[in-house]
């Protein structure tokens, strides 16, 4: 008997046992809550089930906070689903392959707005990027992520047809088959992240763009041998916002003066807030901007150094800085710990019309 089929046999009852999904179950985005959420009954081998499929179940997919503390914190504008994943040595390839050759159609769906599959690339001083602050070991491989218009459209695509047929159609044998494959590609078990997208900046399609989304999926060859090609630049910087000051922070974002709009290459920003009740690396804030490539990226950079130099020379000759105040210093601490950047190539790109 194969592996596949000795994995089906013992894979015993439903894929997924849920009960009514709640409206409630995540952190209150409005002034209002209501009673607390019964979270979805999962079992343990759904539950790594629906990790590999790219879903979080309710470990780690519901928040809550104090209705005063709602009322400070900026409104959802988008809702992003992710799931990261550290792959065997020399099997990014074969990783990306599965995910080339799997049936799906997500740019159909309802709320869809952008689709990327992130793979971790190293960028140098020399390109504009700024130093890491943490280690190769500790990232993920890739990430894939979805933009949806809100949460609606999420909820609707984890429990409609369109996520069985992407995740081994939803028979045992295709589930069964789809874990085996993962054991051969993976190191660990994937671990999926929810965000609610703040402050979202986005530019209308590139005309020609190849990867606009005209069909459920990219028709791309991939030969698990050579990594694809890279459709888009992402940049990411994480943050420790420290308990309380999630607000501030947010409101420090929304007043910026930002000239990303004129910038060449720039296609999107998104801030993205963790949508969970514990964050295991701590990172509850991080930042998105996806590119058109990585030279665009290292040219914003550049621009970026050039300007802050000259605001540092009017700093020195009794100017303002960026803050608006002459030497102001923060009153309260905000981070705990530095941010950590991360950058991406993002490939297997899906885009709607309305733009990410």
């Amino acid at each position: 008997m194969s592996a596949t089929m000795r994995l089906a046999a013992n894979f015993r009852g439903p894929v997924l046992h849920r009960t009514r999904r709640p409206t409630t179950g995540r952190r209150a985005s409005s002034t209002s809550r209501g009673p607390a959420p019964v979270p979805p009954v999962i079992s343990k081998a759904a539950s790594e089930t629906a990790a590999e499929a790219g879903v979080a179940t309710a470990s780690s997919s519901s928040a809550a906070t104090s209705t005063s503390e709602a009322q400070t914190l900026l409104p959802a504008e988008r809702y992003i689903a992710s799931n990261r994943f550290r792959v065997q040595a020399g099997k990014g390839p074969a990783f990306e392959k599965r995910w080339a050759e799997r049936k799906s159609r997500l740019a159909t769906l309802d709320g869809f707005r952008f689709f990327t599959l992130l793979r971790r690339v190293d960028v140098t001083a020399a390109e504009g990027a700024p130093a890491p602050t943490a280690s190769a070991d500790e990232e993920f491989d890739y990430v894939s992520m979805t933009v949806w218009e809100d949460k609606t459209g999420y909820d609707a695509w984890r429990g409609g047809d369109a996520f069985k047929e992407a995740h081994g159609g939803g028979t045992l044998f295709g589930i069964a088959e789809m874990l085996v494959s993962s054991l051969r590609v993976l190191r660990g078990k994937p671990k999926p992240a929810l965000y609610d997208g703040l402050l979202p900046v986005v530019m209308p399609p590139p005309e020609g763009t190849p990867w606009k989304a005209v069909g459920g999926w990219r028709d791309v060859s991939a030969d698990g041998v050579n990594p694809l090609a890279a459709d888009v630049f992402v940049a990411s910087n994480r943050f420790r916002v420290l308990p309380g000051r999630e607000a501030a922070f947010e409101a420090r974002w929304s007043s910026r003066e930002s000239t990303l709009t004129e910038t060449a290459g720039f296609l999107t920003f998104l801030m993205l807030r963790r949508d969970a009740l514990h964050v295991e690396d701590g990172y509850n804030y991080s930042t998105l901007t996806v590119w058109k490539d990585r030279a665009s990226f290292a040219g914003w950079r550049a621009a970026a150094k050039s300007n802050a130099q000259s605001r540092g020379r009017g700093e020195s000759s009794g100017g303002k800085g960026a803050s608006g105040q002459s030497g102001s210093v923060e009153a309260e601490p905000m981070f705990d710990g530095p941010p950590s950047p991360v950058m991406y190539e993002g490939v297997l790109a899906l885009l709607s019309d309305k733009g990410a």
